[in-house]
C-alpha cells in the first residue's frame, strides 16, 4: 500500500523576477511585446485604425512581424447601405531578370467576412476585423517561411527586380444608388500596403575588446579563423604568403553592428616586398630594369549581399556591395630572437559595417528567391600585371539581422 501525500501546488509565474529574486539566464524572444500605438489611414467614406504599431507616423506603411494578428477598428460612413465588408490579406512575390525571365507568386491569401447583412442585420458605423498573419505557406510540396518585405533594382547586367510585398484591403459591398444604374450592388475596395518585418537577433554578443591580441589569447572561442593562400606565378623564385582573415565566431550581426575584422600576412621578406611593392618584380629578373612608377597595394574588406533568382528553371544571380570596411596596420611586435627570421608577420586591424539603405532585411531563403550575405577579403598586390604574386578574394558566408543583442540584469529585453 502506498503511503498517503498531499499535492502540492503549482508554483507562482511571473515573467519578471521577485523581490529577492535574480534573472540567471534569459533567452531573446522571438516576438514582440504587445503595442498599444495605432496608425490611421483615411479614405472617402472610410477611416481605418491599424492596432500594435510601432510608428504613429501617418505615412509609414502597418508594420507587423513574427506571430502578429493584422487587427483594429473600421469606421464606414453611410453605412445603412452596406451589405457586406470582407478584408484579405494578401502576399506576392514578384522577380524579374533580364536573364531568365519573370514570374508571379501568390503565397499568401487570407479572407475574411467580418459583416454581412443577412447574418448580422444593419451595419454599425464602427466595425472591428482580425487576421492572423501566416508564418509559413507551401510551394512544391514544400513549407516555406514566409519572407520579409523585400524591394530591390539592380541595374546593370543582368538586370534584376524583386519584389516581396504584402497588401490588406477592404472591399465593402452597397446596395446601388444609382436610379439609372442596371446593377443592384456596388463594390468598392480600399487597399493599404503593410511591411512584414521579420525581427531576428545573434545567440550571443560580440566580444568587446580594445585590444585583439588580448582577446584572442584570452578567449579564442570567440573568433573565427580562416587561411587562405596567395598563390605565385614563380614557384622557383618566390615563396606564397599565408593569409589569415579573423573575424568573431558568432558570425551573426546586427545590420548596425561595427564587425571588427583582424588580418595577419605571412611569409618572406621578399615575398612581402612584392606584396608592399618595395621590391619590384623586375629586381628578381637579370638584366631587367625596374620600373620608376610606384604602386601600392591593395588590402580591402567589404560585406556583399547575393541575390539569387530561378526563374523558369533558370539561374540569375547579383552580388552588391552593402558595406566598406576601414583598416588600421598595427605596428610590428619588438622582434624576438626566438622567432625564425626569415617569417615575417603584417596585421592589420578594423570593423566593417552595413551602409546601405537598401538592406532593411535580414538574409532569407525560399523556392526561387535566396538572398545572403557575406563578409569578402580582397587583397591585390602592387603591380598586380607584372607581380609574380595573384591577387586573392575570399568571401565567408555570414548572417545580417535585424536586432542586436541586448542584455539587462533585472528583465527581460523586450520588458523593458
Amino acid at each position: 500500500m502506498l503511503p498517503a501525500y498531499a499535492f502540492s501546488p503549482a508554483p507562482s509565474y511571473a515573467s519578471l523576477p521577485c523581490a529577492g529574486h535574480s534573472t540567471v539566464e534569459y533567452t531573446p524572444r522571438a516576438g514582440t511585446g504587445a503595442s498599444t500605438v495605432t496608425l490611421t489611414k483615411k479614405w472617402r467614406h472610410l477611416t481605418v485604425i491599424f492596432k500594435g504599431q510601432s510608428s504613429e507616423d501617418a505615412d509609414a506603411a502597418p508594420t507587423y512581424g513574427r506571430n502578429s494578428i493584422v487587427c483594429g477598428e473600421m469606421g464606414v460612413e453611410h453605412p445603412d447601405n452596406v451589405l457586406t465588408i470582407t478584408i484579405q490579406l494578401e502576399g506576392r512575390i514578384k522577380l524579374s531578370s533580364s536573364d531568365c525571365g519573370s514570374m508571379t507568386q501568390k503565397i499568401i491569401d487570407e479572407r475574411r467576412t467580418v459583416w454581412d447583412v443577412s447574418k448580422s442585420g444593419r451595419c454599425p458605423t464602427v466595425v472591428g476585423f482580425s487576421v492572423a498573419f501566416p508564418m509559413t505557406y507551401k510551394d512544391e510540396n514544400r513549407v516555406y517561411r514566409v519572407p520579409p518585405t523585400y524591394e530591390t533594382i539592380c541595374l546593370g547586367s543582368p538586370l534584376m527586380v524583386v519584389k516581396c510585398t504584402y497588401r490588406f484591403s477592404i472591399t465593402i459591398t452597397r446596395t446601388s444608388t444609382r436610379r439609372l444604374s442596371f446593377r443592384k450592388t456596388a463594390s468598392k475596395m480600399y487597399a493599404q500596403s503593410i511591411r512584414w518585418v521579420k525581427r531576428t537577433r545573434p545567440a550571443r554578443p560580440i566580444i568587446q575588446d580594445a585590444s585583439f591580441l588580448t582577446s584572442f589569447k584570452a578567449a579564442p572561442s570567440e573568433w573565427h579563423q580562416m587561411e587562405v593562400m596567395m598563390p605565385t606565378r614563380w614557384h622557383n623564385l618566390v615563396e606564397p604568403i599565408v593569409c589569415q582573415f579573423i573575424i568573431p565566431s558568432v558570425q551573426t550581426f546586427c545590420l548596425s553592428d561595427n564587425i571588427p575584422i583582424h588580418i595577419q600576412l605571412c611569409g618572406s621578406q621578399t615575398s612581402l616586398g612584392l606584396f608592399y611593392g618595395s621590391i619590384s618584380p623586375e629586381a628578381l629578373q637579370p638584366g631587367k630594369k625596374p620600373r620608376r612608377r610606384h604602386y601600392a597595394a591593395i588590402v580591402r574588406v567589404f560585406l556583399a549581399r547575393q541575390i539569387y533568382l530561378d526563374v523558369n528553371g533558370r539561374q540569375s544571380w547579383r552580388t552588391i556591395p552593402v558595406g566598406e570596411g576601414t583598416l588600421r596596420a598595427i605596428p610590428p611586435a619588438p622582434h624576438d630572437e626566438n622567432v625564425d627570421a626569415a617569417v615575417v608577420s603584417v596585421d592589420w586591424e578594423g570593423e566593417v559595417r552595413c551602409k546601405s539603405s537598401d538592406v532593411t532585411c535580414a538574409s532569407f531563403n525560399v523556392n526561387h528567391l535566396v538572398v545572403k550575405d557575406f563578409i569578402i577579403f580582397a587583397l591585390t598586390p602592387a603591380n598586380v600585371r607584372a607581380s609574380p604574386l595573384l591577387p586573392i578574394q575570399h568571401a565567408h558566408p555570414i548572417r545580417l539581422v535585424t536586432d542586436g543583442w541586448t542584455a539587462d540584469d533585472t528583465a527581460h529585453p523586450e520588458d523593458r
